[in-house]
């Protein structure tokens, strides 16, 4: 009797890609191209006629695992102001082995304002991701960028213990690089989460970046948020750069301090962010 051996099962994988351009049109900062595939989608929130652009950038297929990919690409023109964010948490599930690729690129011209400001990636366990944020920025445009990553849902009891995650970021102003951040943890990972000098046993972080001409006159409210919230972290500021990271032991309690620190940044916060 001959055996036949099955093939191994090919399984599907999600793809996403949106692309917005913003540009001024009649007193607004419009949408003046705008291109989505796959699982990408965007949706635009009513907002006053001189308010900022806010794009909510959506995955629809409820998250991501080995093989997806999913990229974005924003480009605002001289002296538009846009708010991007995303309609939920971005959930990154177990993989059988291959890596989930995000990658963002945001296009910020001379005088435009952008705040990149997406809701929380939560990592399960297993989960394997590479993230990659890539700036070009004018001399006199700003940028709130921020990441928020919650290792597990602590409220249902789980931790991530294994997986991989790498996240790059690279900011370029006037085609020189001001800003380059490597984050990378792999394998076992329950002794490096809980490490002194990496989260202390916490399960929830986030990197907040203010590019910005005014930038260092935020500093001092930005402290005070951080003095004042339950939170561990810091923030400093160089070369027209204010950078801070924090930690928590629960992404309600990193919520809570991103609110308040975001605003003392200058930064307007999505709507999606309060419901």
């Amino acid at each position: 009797m001959t055996l036949s051996v099955a093939e191994p099962t090919l399984l599907e994988r999600a793809w996403g890609r949106v692309f917005l351009g913003v540009a001024p049109r009649d007193g607004r900062h419009a949408v003046a191209e705008l291109s989505q595939s796959g699982c990408g989608r965007l949706l635009f929130p009513a907002v006053a006629r001189d308010a900022a652009l806010e794009a909510v950038i959506i995955n629809t297929s409820g998250g991501l695992t080995g093989g997806d990919v999913f990229k974005a690409d924003i480009h605002l023109e001289s002296g538009t102001k846009a708010v991007l964010t995303t309609q939920a948490c971005e959930k990154i599930y177990r993989s059988d082995g291959t890596d989930a690729d995000v990658e963002t690129r945001l296009h910020v011209e001379e005088g435009a304002a952008l705040a990149w400001l997406p809701q929380e990636t939560i990592l399960f366990d297993g989960a394997r991701l590479k993230r990659r944020l890539i700036v070009d920025m004018g001399e006199t445009s700003n940028l709130l960028a921020m990441e928020a990553v919650l290792l597990g849902r602590k409220a249902s009891g789980e931790s991530l213990t294994r997986g991989l995650f790498r996240d790059s970021w690279r900011v370029r102003r006037g085609g020189r690089l001001v800003y380059a951040d490597e984050t990378a943890f792999e394998g076992d990972l329950a002794a490096r989460i809980g490490a002194a000098a990496a989260l202390k046993g916490a399960s929830a972080y986030a990197t907040v970046l203010l590019a910005a001409p005014d930038a260092a006159s935020r500093l001092d409210a930005a402290r005070e948020v951080l003095n004042n919230e339950a939170a561990e972290g810091g923030i400093s500021t160089f070369d027209g750069l204010c950078v801070g990271r924090l930690i928590a032991q629960d992404g309600a309690a990193l919520r809570r301090v991103l609110v308040a620190l975001l605003r003392a940044l200058g930064g307007e916060l999505p709507r999606v962010w309060h419901n």
